[in-house]
C-alpha cells in the first residue's frame, strides 16, 4: 500500500480516505480565473465575496466558517493568527500544478483538526528541460494579467522561477435602487475605489532530498466608500486603501531510513498589512469610526515540522506529524488608542503545536476494505485539546465503492477574531474555543457511460458545532466575530464527470441546511449566515471544433441560491445564475490564444444586498461585477 502526500495517481483514496476534489489550473490556463473562481466548481465549498471580484474573499466548506478551512501552499500554512481566514483572492494560481480540496476526514499530513477542510495548493515542480512560458491577458473593468515562468537545471537539482501580475480598476456604472419598492429614488451611479493590484514571485529549487522555496506577494486594494448613496455625488473622492506585503521561506529535507520515510521542514513567514484612510477627521467615511484612519499589522511566524510514514507488516501504514508555530503580531496605529479594552497592547504572541498519528489498515485478504483511524493533540496559548476520527472504505468491485467517516474537532479563536483588524472588524475579546463533531457517508461509481469514461460520487454529510465563532456584519461600517452557540449542519454533495475523445463534461451540486440550534437564543432554528441552501456548477468542453484540432470551445454555468449575510436575516443577496463561453485556438504549436466572456447575460449587476423584513430599506454596498470579456495569448518556449 502506497500513500504519499504528492501522489500523482488519480485514485483519490491515495490522497485521503475522505472526500477529495482535484483541480488542475493548467487545463484552464488563459481563462483568467483566480483561485476563488477555480474553487467555485467544488461541491460543498461556498466562496464568500461580499464586494465582488478582487475583494477580500474566503471559503466555507460544508457549512464551516472560513476560519475552519486551512490553506496550504507547498506545505506552508497560509492561515495566520493575525487573520480571520485566508484571503483567497491574493493567492496566485498561474504557477500552480494542482489544487486538492479535502472535505470531512483530514489526513495526518495536515496539522490540526480542520473541521471545514483543507485547500492544498501545489506549485509546479522544477525540471531540467530548460523550458518556459509567457502569457499576456486583458479584459473588461481594466483587467490585465501577465505571467512569466522558467524552469531549468541548477547544480544537482532543478530550479523554477515564476512572476505574475494581476490587476483591474473594477469601475462600472450601475443603477442604485436604494429602496426596491420605490422606483422613484433610483439613480445611476459609478462604482469607484474598487481597484486591486496583485504581484507575486516564486522561486523553487529541488533535488532528490531537498526542497528550498521562497515566495513574495503584494496586494494593493482600494476600498469603496462605505456610506450608502455617497457614490452618487462624491465618487471622485479617494477612499481607504489596504496594502498587504507577504514573504515566506521554507526548506525541507526528506530521506528514507530503512522502511521509514522521514521529512523535516523549517519555515518563516512575514506579513505587513497597512490600512490608511485619507479623510482625516471626517467621521462620515471612518471604518469603523472617525478614529481608525491609519493602522499597521505586522506578523512574524516561525515554524518547524517533522513527519513520516512507516509500513508495519503487510496491512498497516502508520503516518505521523508534529509541528510547532511561534507567531508574533505587532499592532500599530489608531487601533491601539481607539479600543480601551486592548489596554494599548501593541504586541500579541501565540505559541501553538499539533501532533497526530494515523494508521491505514487493510482489514481483509482481498485488500478492498480499509480502516483509517487518526488521533490529534492541538495546543494554543498553553491549552491542549484532544480530537480524533476514523474512516472506513470498501471497494465492492471495479465500478462501485463506498466510504464513511466520523471525527471530532476543536479550534482556538485566533488573534484576528479576538482583536479585530483596525479597519472593518471590531475586537471581541470574550470568544471561547470551538468544538464539534462531523461525519459523512458516500458512494462512488466508475465506468463507461454512453461510451465515455465516467466517475460519479454522492456524499451525505453533517456536523454539530458548539461555541461556533461566526462573522457578522453589524452595519455598513463594521463587523465583528461572536460565539453563536450551537449549529447543526447537514447536506448532500454530488460530483461527476464524463470524458469522450472530443467532449468532456464536469458537474457538481450541493444542497445544505445550516441551522442555529442555540437553545437559549432568539435565533434558534434560523439559518446561519453565508450558507446558501443550493449551489451548482457545470462545465462542458469540446475539442476538435469544426473538425479542427487547433480549435476547442468551453462553456460554464454557475448557480448560487439566495443567501443571508447577517444573523437577523435582514441583509439578503438574491440567487444568481451566470453563463460563460470561450474559445481556445492554437495559432501554432508554441502559441495559443484564449478568448471568452463570463456572465453573458450580465446578471451580476442585478444582484444587490437587499433589505428583508425590518432591515435597512436601501441597497447595502454595491452590486456585483457583470459581463466580462477577456483574451489571453500564451507562448511556450
Amino acid at each position: 500500500m502506497s500513500v504519499t502526500a504528492d501522489a500523482e495517481e488519480e485514485d483519490k483514496l491515495l490522497l485521503s480516505p475522505g472526500t477529495v476534489t482535484v483541480i488542475r489550473p493548467q487545463e484552464m490556463k488563459g481563462e483568467q480565473k483566480n483561485l476563488p473562481e477555480l474553487l467555485k466548481q467544488v461541491p460543498g465549498l461556498h466562496i464568500i465575496e461580499l464586494r465582488g471580484r478582487g475583494s477580500y474573499t474566503t471559503a466555507s466548506v460544508r457549512g464551516s466558517t472560513a476560519s475552519q478551512v486551512a490553506v496550504y501552499v507547498d506545505g506552508v500554512l497560509m492561515n495566520l493568527g493575525s487573520e480571520a481566514a485566508v484571503d483567497l483572492s491574493t493567492i496566485p494560481v498561474e504557477n500552480v500544478e494542482r489544487i486538492e480540496v479535502y472535505r470531512g476526514y483530514i489526513p495526518a499530513r495536515f496539522g490540526g483538526a480542520s473541521m471545514g477542510g483543507v485547500i492544498n495548493i501545489i506549485t509546479k515542480k522544477p525540471d531540467g528541460k530548460g523550458e518556459g512560458s509567457l502569457s499576456l491577458g486583458a479584459g473588461s473593468y481594466g483587467k490585465f494579467r501577465a505571467n512569466a515562468a522558467y524552469s531549468t537545471k541548477l547544480g544537482d537539482g532543478n530550479i523554477f522561477v515564476g512572476v505574475t501580475r494581476d490587476q483591474a480598476n473594477g469601475e462600472f456604472t450601475y443603477l442604485n435602487s436604494r429602496n426596491e419598492y420605490d422606483p422613484n429614488d433610483d439613480y445611476w451611479a459609478k462604482r469607484k475605489n474598487n481597484s486591486y493590484q496583485n504581484t507575486d514571485a516564486l522561486i523553487k529549487w529541488q533535488n532528490e532530498n531537498w526542497t528550498i522555496e521562497g515566495a513574495w506577494k503584494r496586494n494593493d486594494r482600494d476600498l469603496p466608500l462605505p456610506i450608502i448613496g455617497i457614490e452618487s455625488d462624491k465618487s471622485w473622492e479617494k477612499g481607504p486603501k489596504q496594502v498587504t506585503d507577504q514573504m515566506s521561506f521554507a526548506a525541507s529535507h526528506r530521506r528514507e531510513i530503512g522502511a521509514l520515510d522521514l521529512g523535516l521542514r523549517l519555515e518563516y513567514l512575514h506579513q505587513e498589512k497597512k490600512y490608511d484612510d485619507p479623510k482625516e477627521g471626517d467621521s462620515q467615511f471612518g471604518l469603523p469610526g472617525y478614529k481608525n484612519k491609519h493602522n499597521r499589522y505586522l506578523t512574524d511566524r516561525y515554524g518547524v515540522a517533522l513527519d513520516g510514514s512507516l509500513p508495519v507488516g503487510e496491512s498497516h501504514l502508520v503516518e505521523f506529524l508534529w509541528n510547532y508555530y511561534d507567531e508574533t503580531l505587532r499592532t500599530k496605529g489608531d487601533i491601539v488608542e481607539s479600543y480601551p479594552a486592548l489596554n494599548a497592547t501593541e504586541k500579541h504572541t501565540r505559541y501553538a503545536w499539533n501532533g497526530q498519528i494515523q494508521d491505514t489498515i487493510s482489514l481483509n485478504r482481498k485488500d478492498n476494505l480499509w480502516l483509517t483511524p487518526i488521533i490529534r493533540w492541538n495546543s494554543a496559548d498553553g491549552r491542549t485539546e484532544f480530537s480524533g476520527g476514523a474512516a472506513l472504505n470498501y471497494k465492492f468491485d471495479e465500478h462501485w465503492s463506498a466510504k464513511a467517516t466520523y471525527g471530532t474537532y476543536n479550534r482556538a479563536p485566533n488573534m484576528y477574531e479576538l482583536y479585530g483588524d483596525g479597519a472593518f472588524v471590531a475586537p471581541s475579546l470574550g470568544l471561547e474555543w470551538e468544538e464539534g463533531t462531523q461525519w459523512d457517508v458516500g458512494v462512488s461509481w466508475k465506468g463507461d457511460l454512453f461510451k465515455g469514461k465516467s466517475e460519479v460520487t454522492l456524499t451525505w454529510f453533517g456536523s454539530h458545532v458548539e461555541n461556533l465563532i461566526e462573522y457578522f456584519v453589524v452595519n455598513p461600517q463594521y463587523a465583528r466575530y461572536e460565539n453563536v452557540g450551537k449549529a447543526h449542519i447537514k447536506g448532500l454533495e454530488l460530483e461527476g464527470s464524463v470524458k469522450w475523445e472530443d467532449w468532456e463534461i464536469y458537474g457538481s451540486a450541493t444542497w445544505m441546511e445550516a441551522i442555529d440550534k442555540s437553545d437559549d437564543s432568539a435565533f434558534d432554528g434560523v439559518r446561519i449566515p453565508n450558507r446558501p441552501e443550493y449551489e451548482g456548477f457545470l462545465r462542458v468542453a469540446r475539442g476538435n471544433l469544426l473538425k479542427s484540432k487547433q480549435l476547442s470551445a468551453f462553456a460554464e454555468a454557475r448557480y448560487i441560491g439566495n443567501n443571508f449575510y447577517d444573523r437577523k436575516q435582514e441583509v439578503k443577496q438574491d440567487d444568481l445564475l451566470t453563463l460563460g463561453l470561450g474559445l481556445r485556438y492554437s495559432v501554432r504549436e508554441d502559441l495559443k490564444l484564449v478568448v471568452g466572456v463570463d456572465d453573458i447575460f450580465d446578471r451580476g449587476p442585478e444582484v444587490f444586498f437587499l433589505a428583508e423584513g425590518y432591515g435597512p430599506d436601501r441597497t447595502m454596498w454595491y452590486p456585483l461585477q457583470g459581463r466580462t470579456f477577456y483574451a489571453t495569448l500564451i507562448w511556450t518556449f
